[in-house]
């Protein structure tokens, strides 16, 4: 169901509304692709960070995708 403003949105408005939409459909489309070739997909949220453009958290997601079978062991190097 569409919001109903008031007030009609600004260009930037509008354009940022535009590119999340788009990016929206790119991200949904890449995770379809991935798990149709086999991928095991993990989403998970991100951890919260709070910014200086907004009073409240900003989420983000934390994505994983992996082949079965082929996970890399992690190395640890002493730095």
């Amino acid at each position: 169901m569409a919001e109903i403003y008031l007030f009609s949105k600004t260009a930037e408005e509008q354009e940022a509304e535009r590119q999340l939409t788009e990016a929206m459909h790119t991200f949904n489309a890449a995770i379809k692709r991935a798990a149709q070739c086999g991928f095991d997909i993990e989403l998970r949220p991100g951890t919260w960070s709070f910014t200086t453009y907004t009073g409240t958290p900003v989420p983000y997601i934390d994505l994983a995708a992996r082949l079965p079978g082929r996970h890399v062991q992690q190395e640890f190097v002493e730095i």
